[in-house]
């Protein structure tokens, strides 16, 4: 049979399984079920549909109003938080950072540098590349960029 290699970061958890599907499968539930127990899902539903309320009394949330609820304490953080929002909340597929930027001026608290922040997230892993928007490279978040998010969001509640 054909070796397979999963690989999965959660934040600073990281796992990766080599070997035949039927190993990887079983041995990657087995390590998710140990370690990450308390952070799945119960009801079945993505964790996204649950943790990030979209609408409070028929009004979209809006984004200063999600980076509130979020423990997002730096520029990468609320840059990552934004990104979320952007995806979730609004829909979009990939996003700018320049419509970051506008974001962060919005919810008042501006970054000295959106781009930056951007590049350092993409380098860590937690964004990508998404294509080109109008003209100016997209970003979009990635699976590890998403839960890091939903952690931020849980350790609020």
């Amino acid at each position: 049979m054909a070796e397979v290699t999963v690989k999965l970061a959660i934040g600073n958890f990281s796992i990766e399984v080599t070997g035949d599907q039927g190993y990887v499968d079983q041995k990657l539930e087995e390590l998710v079920s140990r370690f990450l127990a308390s952070r799945r899902p119960t009801t079945g539903e993505p964790a996204a549909a649950t943790s990030v309320p979209q609408e409070t009394g028929g009004k979209k949330t809006s984004a200063a109003e999600f980076l509130k609820r979020s423990t997002a304490k730096n520029q990468n953080d609320r840059a990552l938080a934004l990104g979320y929002y952007l995806e979730k909340v609004e829909g979009l597929s990939g996003f700018t950072s320049t419509e970051i930027t506008q974001l962060g001026k919005e919810t008042k608290q501006p970054f000295a540098n959106a781009s930056d922040s951007v590049a350092k997230l993409t380098g860590r892993g937690l964004m990508m590349s998404a294509g080109d928007k109008e003209g100016q490279r997209a970003y979009a978040l990635t699976a590890s960029g998403e839960a890091y998010v939903e952690a931020l969001l849980e350790a609020k509640q």
